[in-house]
């Protein structure tokens, strides 16, 4: 447990608390927390807020845990993303989602592909201003 606390330290990891059951693990009238969900300083960038729900035991001796996360404005911000299907018919389409997607993001899992579609969405909003101009 020694080595597990000194990784969540350097990893500089936080748990944004919980609502619902108090333990997620229950045998022979042994209760325990060993569910837990662990963030960075980089997703609470990306997520304005996370809300962990421990949800009740039913058919395992686990419950299981419901993360729910809100983006930020931030992250969101100007108008809504609209593919154009006329995109895909100009030679420049593949390349710029191609390095939109391939450049590196320092995270990993989920948070990983969040940042790539983000990326390629901005990418490709750019590009049809150029391209196309606004309309």
């Amino acid at each position: 447990m020694v080595d597990f606390a000194e990784a969540i330290e350097d990893c500089q990891l936080v748990d944004p608390g919980f609502n619902g059951a108090e333990f997620t693990w229950a045998k022979n009238g042994l209760f325990e927390r060993q569910d837990t969900v662990l963030v960075n300083e980089a997703w609470t960038r990306v997520f304005e807020a996370t809300r962990v729900t421990n949800l009740p035991r039913i058919a395992s001796d686990h419950g299981p845990v419901l993360a729910r996360c809100k983006m930020s404005d931030i992250a969101i911000g100007g108008k809504a993303f609209r593919f154009q299907n006329m995109w895909i018919r100009h030679e420049r389409f593949l390349a710029v989602v191609k390095n939109a997607w391939e450049e590196p993001t320092g995270a990993g899992g989920l948070l990983n592909i969040q940042i790539k579609h983000s990326r390629v969405k901005r990418a490709l909003k750019e590009w049809n201003k150029e391209v196309f101009g606004t309309f």
